[in-house]
Parts: C-alpha cells; structure tokens; sequence
C-alpha cells in the first residue's frame, strides 16, 4: 500500500460487491408476468410460467421452455415486458422495449391478428400471408385511404402509395417509393398494389376533369405487370414466383393528376436461368406458358411439345407446379394493351420457341464438335432466321482476328457447351 491511500475494510469491500452482486440480480417475479428471456443473444418473448422453491421455469411464444435457479438470474437475463409489447402496436415507433425481439414479436402479434402491414414511422414492414385476404385490396379500400393521411387510420400499403401521391402537389416535389426485402417477402405484389392505386387516383382525376375514356397509359401500366413477369420471374425453391431482376418503375403526372407517361427499367436479369437451373427450381414461366397457352396451329408452326421434350426445361427435374397457372400467364392480350401488333407477338414467340429448340442441339467428337442432332439444328435455323451451315459453324468453332486474318479454331465437345451454344443463347 503507497503512503497516503486510505485503506479500505476488508468487510466493507464484501458488502459493496454483496450490494453489487443483488442489483444485477433479477427482482422476483410474479407467476403469469410477461418477460423477455435473453438466450443465444435473442430477445425470446416468454411467461413466467413457474417461480417456486428457488426454482423459475419460462415458456416462451415459441415453445420452447426454459428453467434457472433464481439466485442465478441477472437482470440481463431476464427483462420486465412493457404493455406496449403485450397488446402490440401498429408503430413499432412506439415501442419501449428497443431490441429485434420487440420488433419481431410485435409482428407476428399482428400477423396472428391477420394485420400484415405495420409502420415504423413512415416505413411501412410487410409481411407476406401466402394468401388471398379478401376485401383489403378492394374498390372501398382505395377509396378510405385515398381520403386520409398517413397514420391516421390502420396501416397499410394504399396508405404510403397515397401520401406520396399527394406529396406531388403539396411540395412539388418528385417522390420515391423503395420497395425491398428477401426473396418471396412480397416486392412484385406490392409494387402492383401501389400501381394499382395510383391507376385508381389517375383514372379520379380523369373523371373530375369531365374527361372521356380510361388513360390508355395506366392500362398499359397496369398490363406490363404480367409481361415482365413471365418474362422475368420463375420458381426458385424459396419462391414460386421469385422476380430474377430488379426493375425501377417511372411514372410522369400530368396538373391535373392523372397518369401521363412512364417508362419501367429493368436491370441485373438472371440470364443463365435461360441455359441453366437448381434442381427443384424452374426456367422463367414464359417458357412453360408457351408450350401451355399455344393454340395447336402454332404449336406445329414452331415445333412445340410438352415441357419434358426440351433440356433447358427437363434439366433440373421440375417441368411442372401446380400452383402455378401455366396457361393463365400465356396473357397476349396483355401484349396488345401494350400495342405490340400480331407480327410483334408472333416473332417474339418463335424467339422463344427457337431458345427452347437450341436447347436440344446435342455434339458428337469427329476431328473437332460437331453438331450431331441435326433436327435440332435445322429447326432453331428455321425459326431464328439463321443459315443451319453457319449456325453449325459459329457453335463449333472459334473466331479470332490474328494480324489482320481471322482464324477459325475448332472446339472440343466441353468447350462447345460451356462456351458456346449456351453461352450464346443467354447473351441474345
């Protein structure tokens, strides 16, 4: 001990660490008292279940149940619930308990309760039902939310679609919607839904100017919705209709407010699902609508079977779903809202026959690759527009530019299906 410190007694030291010691000890708690259960650095929301004879057992919400000495529970441990966690809330702004149990468990308070849309200030967290919930998406909910302000009534996605249509005019300001979350969280429906209320709002002012008609650019909005996803969703094994793109949607009012103009981007597609899926998975659903929503003169046209005839289908052991509507996506009415016109439609579906046949062009080794089904080959020449020699050449060889001379290399087997036709295929 240095001169001048002041000692300390060995007894007091014990109390202050006993004093220490009994303020990081959980209070005791009444049995049927709510509480968060920390375990494996998670918030569980659980019931004292049982505080007897030293002894405190929980039963959390997810079944799961727990025991512990009480002279071993800490107040890190265990964590008094506050009401606002109990009855749930619709902003989870409000909450008191801060932590992602609190945020978790307030969802699915309200999923239970069928309520899938709760704030978080001015964000709006969704939650995916798998289902059809009749009655939320319906004429007289456009009409309720389109009349209040965000907040003032119970969440829900017409609510943020409204308030950033009437952001426009109140600040002359453009405005943003972000959509994001995992796969099969609901993005595509609920970039449909606030194009589907923004229609609404566009076709209103439309009415209340004494203008004739529907606004044939919110009807094509609207019908792009199923082009770009046959064209550009599939099953994955976490989503039957998982988008395989990101898209960014632009949509121009006009003073009066109603839709004038809009332009939608897509951006990062998937292109080798074309050539190639996981097992269980699924090629983009246009391809299977296709052989599916045909009629039989353009079924012999362009050569079509049933799924399981062709490789970039067969591949990955899932040629069929039955909850998705095959048949039901082959939508090219939706196409002539569009203004794509008959030859439009017809070349766009020999296109996508031609892929589909260029997936069966098999190789066999003679002095080099060489194309061995010439069926196959013949008649994705035929409905690409392409000479049968010439395609034959470009998928076996390889062209190089060497001092001014092009040099032609023939391709081994491997290097004609990993570089070649595939590689094409998905780069078209």
């Amino acid at each position: 001990m240095n001169e001048g410190e002041a000692s300390e007694p060995v007894g007091q030291r014990a109390k202050c660490g006993e004093r220490e010691r009994r303020r990081c000890l959980m209070p005791r708690r009444q049995c049927g008292e709510r509480v968060w259960l920390r375990e494996d650095e998670q918030f569980l929301p659980s019931t004292v279940s049982s505080c007897s004879g030293g002894v405190a057992v929980f039963a959390t919400d997810y079944g799961q149940v727990y025991t512990y000495k009480q002279n071993a529970l800490t107040r890190q441990k265990v964590q008094p619930m506050h009401r606002s966690s109990v009855a749930g809330v619709e902003d989870m702004a409000t909450l008191e308990d801060l932590h992602d149990g609190a945020i978790m468990h307030n969802l699915f308070l309200r999923y239970r309760q069928r309520h899938i849309y709760t704030y978080i200030g001015s964000i709006l967290a969704a939650v995916n039902p798998y289902q059809a919930l009749p009655g939320l998406y319906d004429r007289p909910a456009v009409e309720l939310y389109s009349r209040r302000h965000l907040g003032e009534i119970s969440p829900h996605i017409f609510a943020v679609a409204n308030e950033c249509y009437r952001s426009l005019w109140k600040r002359l300001q453009n405005q943003c919607v972000l959509i994001s979350g995992e796969s099969g969280a609901g993005k595509t429906e609920s970039t449909k839904l606030i194009l589907k209320f923004l229609s609404a709002m566009s076709q209103h002012s439309l009415e209340a100017s004494s203008t004739d008609g529907t606004s044939h650019v919110a009807a094509a909005l609207l019908e792009s919705s199923p082009i770009m996803e046959a064209f550009g969703n599939a099953k994955t094994v976490y989503n039957n209709n998982s988008s395989r793109f990101g898209k960014f949607v632009q949509l121009h009012f006009s003073q009066k407010g109603n839709i004038q103009g809009g332009r939608i981007v897509d951006y990062l597609l998937e292109k080798n699902r074309v050539v190639r899926q996981n097992p269980g998975e699924r090629n983009y659903h246009i391809f299977y609508a296709l052989l599916a929503g045909t009629n039989a003169q353009q079924r012999e046209a362009f050569g079509l079977t049933q799924p399981d005839s062709y490789h970039y289908l067969r591949q990955s052991s899932c040629v069929a779903d039955n909850t998705i509507n095959d048949q039901g996506t082959f939508q090219d009415n939706a196409m002539r809202t569009m203004q794509f016109t008959e030859e439009n439609i017809g070349e766009i579906l020999r296109l996508l026959a031609g892929i589909l046949h260029a997936g069966n062009i098999e190789f066999m080794t003679a002095g080099g690759a060489q194309v061995s089904s010439k069926s196959a080959l013949s008649r994705t020449s035929d409905l690409l527009g392409l000479n049968s020699d010439q395609l034959a050449e470009v998928l076996t060889h390889r062209s190089m530019i060497l001092r001014g001379e092009e040099i032609s290399t023939p391709l081994t087997i491997e290097q004609v299906t990993f570089e070649s036709c595939e590689r094409r295929v998905s780069d078209s």
